[in-house]
């Protein structure tokens, strides 16, 4: 069990500052501005002098990683939240699918993974001009892996938002960066194959340099580099890969039971979580996306869970324990007068605070399914989801038949819903998914009733690629906007 003093101390190391300036693309100042250097000002070419600066700069940058904005995105754009009985217009834009180039929701996410590799390649120049001896050698490969690692997987998040066609090598991705830009630089968008060498070389790099004796699942290790493997082997289509890392990782981490998995979302126990972005006190407060107070009904609720989500859920199911509250008003099937609150972050060291589970064997269970789908080994997806479904009822649950790859994915697609619901992946599944079974976003009718919203978006549409931000288009005339913007 990880005690709340054991957090606080892990917390702390993630607080320290990056010695930087700047967001990655889009930034601008005047000449003059550039020109001064002031007294005191400790640049990049001296501020790297010990392994202690290289894990201060490290630290900085997992402190500099808001995944909530990919939680908050996921969820409000979807099908798993209605309306709160707190709501006083958040989300309203959103859940109408109102994407623009100019409006948060397309700027957050690029400007913070961004943000994250701009700060990452700072402190791996700083690897580069510094040379150690045994230890102390292996020591800055170690920080060197999880910079790498930090690098990919924010090109990877970039390259599932803002890329149009994964599977088209030759069309435009995002921007790679390895390298601290001069605020002059207006580069061009690389093409998917370039982007996805990339990022697999920055992993395989990782690989080789991560320590073999690290097992810290709330800083990156060798088994966090295979789990994101196995997530970019996924969406590039190399099945075999990604089910083979996929199910190496589940024997290392079994699947947790009922009792196990609710207190792993209570942040009691690591549970079957492979890697976890560490929350404490003063941090970000994750629950904070859906209530205005507390995680209950006088904590003034502005998102709550959908109707579709909740009718989805087995009351044997633990899922349901864990993503509704328990303190949720159920009136009737598709009531207007259903309270139901989201509980996926409960609180534990203060409320509203609580470590986000960034990836977990589940999903890794997910991942292999969907493989074995994919190269026509329908029975071992259905086995596979068989028995993640046998973990969470905490008892054998019928084997599914799945006849064709379209009602495999059609289930795959329905228990990442109710398996990662609130963790960021929503939106992304249903752009991956749903392109091969023609399957967008289709919400309950009393879910968008709440919102006086539209209940889908077409598969074909193409919002489900993000604009390039307004800021980055105003800094940067070489860089292409995607269709439909």
């Amino acid at each position: 069990m990880l005690t709340s003093k054991k957090k606080e101390m892990k917390l702390n190391k993630f607080k320290i500052f990056i010695i930087g300036t700047g967001l990655l693309l889009g930034t601008a100042s005047c000449n003059d501005a550039r020109e001064i250097t002031q007294d005191g000002i400790i640049s990049d070419q001296n501020v790297w002098e010990s392994l202690e600066d290289l894990q201060l700069g490290l630290n900085g940058v997992y402190g500099q990683w808001n995944y909530e904005s990919q939680i908050n995105f996921n969820a409000i754009i979807t099908d798993n939240v209605k309306r709160g009985i707190a709501n006083n217009g958040q989300g309203q834009s959103l859940y109408n699918f109102n994407l623009i180039p100019g409006t948060s929701q397309s700027t957050s996410i690029y400007s913070n993974s961004y943000a994250v590799i701009n700060y990452a390649n700072r402190v791996l120049s700083g690897v580069e001009n510094l040379e150690f001896e045994g230890e102390n050698q292996a020591t800055e490969d170690h920080i060197e892996a999880q910079l790498l690692t930090l690098r990919a997987m924010s090109h990877f998040t970039l390259f599932q938002y803002y890329t149009e066609d994964y599977s088209d090598a030759n069309s435009l991705a995002i921007t790679i960066m390895d390298y601290v830009p001069e605020i002059t630089e207006t580069p061009e968008r690389n093409t998917v194959e370039e982007v996805l060498e990339f990022i697999k070389a920055d992993l395989n790099r990782a690989a080789e340099l991560i320590s073999p004796e690290a097992s810290d699942y709330f800083y990156i290790n060798a088994n966090t580099i295979k789990a994101v493997q196995a997530r970019v082997a996924l969406v590039e289509g190399d099945y075999t890969t990604a089910m083979n890392f996929a199910e190496e990782l589940v024997a290392e981490y079994p699947l947790s039971n009922p009792d196990t998995y609710a207190a792993m979302f209570r942040d009691e126990v690591q549970g079957e979580a492979i890697f976890s972005l560490a929350r404490g006190q003063g941090d970000s407060q994750v629950a904070s996306l859906f209530y205005f107070n507390t995680v209950e009904i006088d904590g003034d609720p502005f998102l709550e869970v959908s109707n579709g989500l909740y009718n989805a859920l087995d009351d044997n199911d633990i899922r349901k324990d864990v993503i509704v509250g328990s303190e949720s008003e159920f009136q009737g099937e598709n009531s207007t007068d259903n309270i139901l609150l989201i509980y996926k972050y409960p609180g534990s060291v203060q409320p509203l605070v609580n470590d986000i589970k960034l990836i977990r064997s589940s999903e890794m269970k997910l991942i292999a399914a969907e493989s074995k789908a994919r190269t026509n080994d329908l029975a071992g997806a259905a086995q596979a989801i068989k028995e993640l479904r046998d973990a969470r009822f905490g008892s054998s649950q019928p084997l599914p038949t799945y006849n064709n790859l379209n009602q495999a994915l059609t289930d795959i697609l329905q228990e990442r819903r109710l398996e990662l619901a609130f963790e960021g992946q929503r939106f992304l599944d249903i752009k991956r998914i749903g392109a091969d079974i023609n399957t967008g976003i289709n919400r309950n009718e009393a879910d968008c009733a709440s919102f006086s919203a539209p209940c889908g978006l077409p598969r074909q549409d193409y919002r489900f690629t993000l604009p390039i931000p307004q800021l980055e288009l105003n800094a940067n005339p070489n860089i292409t906007q995607n269709t439909g913007y």
